[in-house]
């Protein structure tokens, strides 16, 4: 199996340093070896302290990982200290691995990680070494003693850290402004851009996952370039699917994309089952103009592919409701917005049915007990339907939204769950 090696800093809450290292190498199907170089008492809110290892032991975890061990890629972290840094370049000096270094020097939650001194040393002696240099703003600024301004600024602060011996420096633009992030990829005189929509969080942890998994893609055989360039992906998803575990600043994922498959087997079971019951609970008559849909969308669902919908809706057949086909990933606009609305007011309420609205209906679920707002309207935004799905400015999530959609006017009402097994429950009691 290949392995990638961190030489990092120990993070007490789990989210950032070799901890979320030895996640991203195992998403990538990459075993991980350690070289501890700090213990840190942290969590989501503060560094409460901070205890250096001497530069000989970690030496010495290094040596007994090449000793036995095939190390395919390594990458540094926090590695805290000028006489660390320097132990670390003098050691891997000679040794033929792709390097990472990021130089680490301030926590997600804003508090110090490095002595005075790191900084020299990064610049004096490990960046000469390094694969590639992966620093964000504020730690290029330091590397480079000046500010970094704007994009022609940022791309010539590549070529400067490149200067420093690195065969390429990856400028991670997290912490700049704007609604884009872009990371700059300096390689062989020409420059790459990656960018994606700004997740709007300080993230704890992302900065050493990006690390991680270049390192793990180098150790696959995957070019820099190509390395760079997935590992982007996989760190854009990491943080938009971040979670909270304190009080303080959320913790990036760097097991989204595993999570994610193993929670789409399951959305996509869930949803045919609870489609065929529904098949055969509805009339005919409630099947909805155009065919009824029935979706379940993944827990950090942002668009249609993120939401599990039929391939064919339930349509109505001599009086009955039929069920034509299976489940996919893809839902149509209508239904995304629906679910996206609801997950916006609750991030539980995850699935939705779509039926046939009559004032009959209406009333069936409010005898029932269950609650239902009205759709306001649907606009045109860009050639595409919007719906203003009256979820927003309410308190709840309702049972049931309704009204008429489409520039066709069809007349629908959307019964909400938290999964298709609830939703199913409310369509049993209007069917009963």
């Amino acid at each position: 199996m290949l392995v990638a090696m961190t030489i990092a800093g120990s993070d007490s809450s789990g989210g950032a340093g070799l901890q979320a290292d030895l996640k991203a190498f195992a998403s990538e199907g990459v075993h991980g070896a350690v070289a501890i170089t700090a213990i840190t008492a942290q969590n989501t809110q503060r560094v409460a302290g901070i205890h250096a290892l001497p530069p000989e032991q970690v030496l010495a975890q290094i040596d007994a990982v090449l000793e036995d061990v095939h190390v395919s890629a390594a990458k540094t972290g926090m590695l805290y200290s000028g006489a660390i840094a320097r132990a670390v370049a003098k050691r891997l000096r000679d040794e033929r691995i792709p390097l990472v270094v990021d130089p680490v020097m301030v926590a997600g939650v804003g508090d110090g990680l490095s002595l005075s001194d790191l900084a020299d040393a990064v610049r004096d002696e490990l960046a000469a070494i390094a694969t590639v240099l992966t620093p964000n703003i504020p730690e290029a600024e330091v590397l480079l003693g000046r500010t970094i301004a704007g994009e022609d600024d940022a791309m010539e602060a590549c070529r400067e850290l490149s200067a420093l011996g690195s065969e390429a420096v990856l400028l991670k633009g997290g912490h700049a402004e704007g609604p884009t992030c872009r990371d700059i990829l300096f390689h062989e005189g020409r420059f790459i851009v990656m960018e994606h929509a700004r997740v709007p969080i300080r993230g704890h942890g992302g900065g050493c996952a990006l690390a991680a998994f270049l390192a793990a893609n180098l150790a696959k055989g995957h070019s820099l370039e190509d390395a760079a360039i997935r590992s982007n992906e996989s760190v854009r998803h990491a943080v938009a699917d971040n979670y909270l575990i304190g009080h303080g600043v959320p913790v990036v994922n760097p097991l989204s994309r595993l999570y994610r498959s193993a929670s789409s087997h399951v959305v996509s079971e869930k949803v045919l089952g609870a489609a065929r019951e529904a098949a055969c609970l509805m009339p005919g008559d409630w099947v909805a103009q155009g065919g009824t849909e029935f979706v379940y969308a993944l827990p950090s669902a942002r668009e249609a592919g993120d939401i599990c919908a039929l391939e064919a809706p339930i349509v109505s057949r001599g009086g009955r409701a039929l069920l034509p086909a299976g489940v996919a990933f893809g839902a149509s606009p209508r239904m995304t917005a629906i679910i996206r609305a609801a997950m916006a007011r609750d991030g539980g309420m995850r699935s939705a049915i779509s039926l046939r609205h009559s004032p009959e209906t209406v009333a069936r679920l409010t005898d029932t007990g269950m609650r239902a707002l009205p759709i306001k309207r649907v606009s045109i935004i860009d050639g595409e339907n919007s719906t203003d799905t009256g979820l927003n400015a309410r308190g709840f999530v309702p049972d049931a939204v309704f009204g008429l959609l489409g520039p066709e006017e069809r007349s629908e009402m959307y019964l909400l769950g938290r999964d298709p097994g609830e939703v199913l429950d409310k369509l049993r009691k209007l069917v009963e």
